[in-house]
């Protein structure tokens, strides 16, 4: 079996992923597949079909939604909590200037779209016998990099130790090998990284590259290890554990899930096929055709064709023949009211499955529990990826930072207060009352003004009381008798 062997779970979701993405990439991308997702009409030339693909608008209901999902988990920064040893690392977890916050958000995304991504950490090989002072000197540090769903072709989950885990991860990679001075060229390779058994029954992980190479006589492909087999080591210590963590929406397990909004991604494009047929309903059906009876053009004496007949104020028919009648053909049928209702219905399907912020609002405000309420599957849904995804990060932090040789607390969680809930009069009202009767302490009242976004979530306790402090006036010493 060759290193490029894709698994079977992977060859069954690649299709939906792809569906998933090019509906999110929006218009431009849908048109490009052309009759992946809208055929061609009985006998349609290319020339007749490009028109129709360009005629059909494809409605963004697809992205509006990922990006209201985004939007929500990121309503609030996330929570991190690390070692000030590891604040500088942090700043730039990928190597590439991207600090962790930022490469949060696309592994966000990305479970959004297709629903699994990976994350992996890594560190540079380094010499034998090589303590942390040296690699300090030697400015070498951990990293952590994203792969996308389609990059994941291969796993294996097995019970290890009593514990079930990864034993098999296969990632396919692009590097560039230089041409010339200004050429690059794009190189397919493999990452394999697995846990080789020792003859003691102990696991240790390793790292090998390998390119897929073609005999030029026999055109028979081979795979080739690129480079040296890797044993990463961690405190002198080989690692036990693949540092590969492929999130989903539901757990951190290889498992493929379900897309979460595939529903709405499949319904989106149901629209854009009505689409197609509405507006080339309207292109032929639209516009009035002129209609001419009892004239026959004849041609020139010469064999001329027939003189055209233009239309317009400046321009006058005369025909031989009395009887000749002249008008304009219209469409008066009803079959473009019902494509018209049913591109509004589906819109409606389109706001229920998902894209709530596009369906039109009601004039009378829905109580915040109603709202909640129709909410409740997206919440659902999405607070169960928030989940998955802060645990996935976590662990790979905590890698991370052992790496880099930093001990200490790791903490990393995603915001899941998705919906503002503003505290009332009445409830900022009680809870002065309790705090001036002894019942709460400081912290609860400051805890309390933050969960109700009275107070930014991002100051502390004693910044709030130091900035009220320093705004409080002092009072106003009584003036001395003058005797």
């Amino acid at each position: 079996m060759s290193v490029k062997y894709q698994h079977p779970d992977y060859v069954a979701m690649a299709p939906l992923w792809k569906r998933c993405r090019d509906a999110a990439a929006g218009q431009s991308a849908v048109h490009a597949a052309r009759e992946e997702y809208l055929p061609r009409l009985k006998d349609q030339d290319d020339k007749a079909y490009t028109a129709y693909v360009m005629r059909t608008p494809f409605y963004g209901a697809t992205w509006r939604s990922m990006a209201a999902m985004l939007g929500l988990l990121f309503r609030k920064p996330p929570t991190i909590t690390a070692p000030d040893a590891a604040k500088d690392l942090l700043a730039d977890v990928t190597l590439s200037g991207s600090p962790l916050e930022v490469l949060a958000k696309t592994l966000s995304e990305e479970a959004i779209t297709v629903g699994r991504v990976g994350l992996f950490a890594d560190y540079p090989e380094a010499a034998p016998g090589t303590t942390l002072a040296d690699a300090q000197r030697q400015k070498l540090r951990p990293s952590l990099a994203m792969y996308c769903a389609e990059s994941i072709i291969n796993w294996r989950f097995a019970k290890v130790d009593n514990t079930y885990q990864l034993t098999l991860v296969v990632l396919v990679e692009q590097r560039l090998d230089r041409v010339d001075e200004f050429e690059d060229k794009a190189v397919t390779q493999y990452r394999v990284l697995d846990l080789e058994s020792a003859t003691d029954g102990s696991h240790h992980y390793r790292v090998r590259v390998f390119e897929v190479q073609k005999d030029p006589n026999t055109g028979i492909e081979r795979d080739v290890q690129i480079g040296p087999t890797v044993y990463p080591t961690m405190g002198g210590k080989s690692l036990t554990s693949i540092p590969f963590w492929v999130m989903g929406v539901d757990d951190l397990t290889p498992t493929c899930d379900l897309p979460p909004l595939i529903d709405l991604v499949d319904m989106n494009y149901s629209h854009y096929l009505t689409s197609a047929d509405y507006e080339h309903g309207c292109h032929f059906a639209g516009l009035p055709t002129p209609v001419v009876s009892g004239y026959a053009p004849i041609n020139g004496p010469n064999g001329e064709p027939p003189e055209k007949l233009y239309i317009g104020s400046a321009t006058a028919w005369l025909f031989p023949n009395p009887d000749a009648k002249a008008s304009y053909l219209e469409f008066t049928g009803q079959g473009l009211d019902a494509l018209e209702k049913n591109l509004t219905r589906k819109e409606n399907l389109l706001a229920i499955l998902g894209a709530r912020m596009l369906e039109a609002q009601k004039k009378a405000a829905e109580a915040a529990e109603t709202a909640g309420l129709h909410r409740a599957g997206e919440n659902s849904v999405l607070a169960s990826t928030a989940q998955t995804l802060s645990t996935g990060i976590q662990k790979a932090l905590v890698v991370f930072c052992e790496w880099a040789g930093i001990t200490g607390e790791v903490v990393f969680s995603l915001n899941r207060d998705f919906f503002p809930m503003p505290m009332t009069p009445e409830q900022l009202t009680a809870l002065v009352q309790a705090l001036q009767g002894g019942a709460i302490s400081f912290e609860t009242f400051f805890a309390q003004l933050q969960a109700g976004e009275v107070i930014v979530s991002t100051r502390t306790a004693e910044e709030e009381d130091a900035a009220r402090k320093k705004d409080t006036p002092e009072p106003s010493k009584t003036p001395e008798a003058v005797e």
